[in-house]
């Protein structure tokens, strides 16, 4: 009798447990999932932010242009246009790639190639971006060099200087939200490939 008793209690102990382990999993799971949700909505809104800002400047610039407050050549309205009307579609692309990453509906191999996706423009972007900015920049200061004040050259140094901080920033934000979405994703593809 004492051992029935004895294997009665051991099963509710053991099914206990499991329960326990189930309820454990499905908790650690979803502190992955939100830790990587929270990491991947920060780089949303970052590019959202950053779409918004240079369409700000995509809009402002040709009205301040043709309304006679911001006097600079045809030629270098057209460079300076042209480089944020790039940086606006480079916005809007990595945007629709933020818009395809869904946690509830993707598998995590669909995911992880769009994280890799993003992760592989974004390189290419601190490199064609700004060269892209570094090139306009030049092309106005040499198509304007007649008309600037004295002294532009140490303020552009200085402009320059603060570019690359802000870009150093930049780089390093995106760099650690990435790692943060890469490491979630390998985590959720363990959680995916157990059985049961």
């Amino acid at each position: 009798m004492e051992l029935e008793e004895l294997k009665a209690s051991w099963s509710v102990l053991n099914e206990q447990l499991e329960k326990s382990e189930m309820l454990n999993k499905r908790i650690i799971k979803e502190m992955i999932t939100n830790r990587t949700q929270s990491a991947y909505e920060r780089l949303f809104r970052y590019d959202i932010w950053g779409l918004i800002l240079v369409l700000v400047f995509c809009l402002m610039f040709p009205i301040l242009t043709f309304t006679g407050q911001l006097v600079m050549r045809p030629l270098s309205f057209v460079v300076l246009e042209g480089c944020l009307v790039i940086g606006f579609i480079m916005q809007v692309f990595f945007l629709s790639i933020h818009i395809r990453f869904d946690m509830e509906k993707k598998k995590i191999c669909e995911l992880a190639r769009l994280e890799f996706v993003y992760k592989l423009w974004m390189k290419r972007n601190h490199v064609i971006g700004t060269g892209i900015a570094i090139v306009g920049i030049i092309a106005f200061l040499f198509i304007e060099q007649d008309r600037l004040v004295a002294g532009w050259e140490l303020r552009m140094v200085v402009a320059l200087f603060v570019a690359a901080v802000i870009a150093y920033f930049q780089i390093r934000f995106y760099q650690k939200n990435i790692r943060v979405i890469e490491k979630g994703l390998e985590e959720l593809k363990e959680f995916e490939e157990e059985p049961g």
